[in-house]
């Protein structure tokens, strides 16, 4: 793709395509947020999937740096046994890894967090939501 075509291509997806941001959130730290009215059914919410997801245990996690620990446990899905770490790290962050939780939410997770589905519209400055229990499987 040249530069005019990769130009046109962002303009149009930042025009027709973004719906959110990051902003402080009153449920936990910093949520993802409506920029745009999200209409039920929405599944383009977030940029497409980047790059692969690695199981590491919780006991290798445990061996990390406390503040690379914080990272993982807080933007990290994981079961019973592992952390779903993004393969490329967190130089660069999927926002979807900062939607919390609600027993209300206003998206579900579809094929295990690989993309969302709006399940009701959704307001400009409404923060977006999901039940953590429906992506992973966990106690806690």
């Amino acid at each position: 793709m040249n530069s005019a075509d990769l130009k046109e291509s962002l303009l149009k997806e930042l025009n027709d395509q973004t719906f959110a941001m990051l902003k402080a959130s009153a449920l936990h730290g910093v949520g993802v947020f409506a920029i745009r009215a999200i209409s039920k059914g929405e599944r383009n919410v977030f940029s497409k999937e980047i790059g692969e997801w690695v199981e590491v245990s919780f006991e290798e996690v445990k061996t990390l740096p406390h503040y690379i620990q914080e990272l993982i446990q807080n933007y990290c899905l994981f079961d019973e046994q592992v952390y779903f770490v993004p393969a490329h790290g967190f130089k660069s962050i999927d926002i979807s890894l900062c939607l919390n939780h609600s027993d209300h939410p206003n998206l579900i997770s579809i094929e295990d967090g690989a993309y969302f589905e709006a399940i009701r519209d959704i307001a400009v400055n409404e923060e977006l939501t999901i039940d953590y229990g429906t992506i992973c499987d966990s106690k806690e």
